[in-house]
């Protein structure tokens, strides 16, 4: 009984490390590429940078009056993580996240918020749009396309800042602070980050269907890019 239990378990276990090994040899090429790219490192040096600089920012805001709301990590901590989070960089040496910070003044802290997030991610998609279309312009470089699609494309790409900002879902808060100024209104600021695969992949999606409403065609050249 325990000799066939034990040759069930090596069976079992043996089946295991079979298929972890030819999942990782599939995992070549293009496929392996996209998994490193996916993966985050944290830059050591940078991190040291950043804590440091980070205390001293939580420093100043204290100074400033800034406290953090009822449930939210320490002003000290809140910094320090945004922070971390500019310092992550994907395997190909690049930043992993896209980080946006805002201050709006509102007559309570939930209008203030509210302002401070809006800006936040308009903020954001300025970014994704700008590194959107230097993606795409690098990628019409390399492709044979024509001169008056690739300007189609790359006028839309220009104008898609609020077709990007409509995308943006899964923003993490990092930083939310507030302080009571002396006409009882009352300052927010916020930090925001978002994963930069994902920002630019739901971005060229969404570039894709605004396309696709005015030129199939050109949707279909975006589409041949290869993303």
């Amino acid at each position: 009984m325990k000799r066939n239990l034990f040759i069930s378990v090596f069976t079992a276990f043996f089946m295991l490390v079979t298929v972890s090994v030819f999942a990782q040899e599939r995992a070549t090429g293009k496929d392996y590429k996209e998994l490193k790219k996916n993966e985050k490192v944290l830059d050591k040096e940078l991190k040291k940078k950043a804590i440091k600089a980070a205390r001293k920012e939580a420093k100043r805001l204290t100074k400033e009056g800034f406290k953090t709301p009822v449930g939210k990590l320490p002003l000290d901590k809140q910094i320090e993580t945004a922070w971390e989070k500019q310092a992550e960089l994907d395997m190909d040496g690049n930043p992993y996240w896209y980080i946006a910070s805002s201050r709006a003044i509102g007559g309570n802290q939930s209008a203030a918020v509210l302002q401070a997030t809006n800006a936040a991610k308009i903020d954001l998609a300025g970014q994704i749009q700008t590194k959107v279309s230097q993606l795409i312009e690098a990628k019409v470089a390399n492709d044979d396309m024509g001169q008056e699609e690739a300007a189609s494309l790359s006028s839309v790409v220009a104008a898609s800042k609020s077709v990007i900002s409509a995308t943006l879902g899964r923003t993490i808060p990092l930083v939310e602070v507030y302080r009571t100024l002396e006409n009882k209104n009352v300052e927010v600021m916020v930090t925001l980050g978002y994963s930069m695969q994902a920002a630019n992949q739901a971005a060229i999606s969404a570039i894709r269907k605004e396309l696709a409403g005015k030129s199939e065609e050109l949707a279909k050249e975006l589409d041949k890019l290869g993303y």
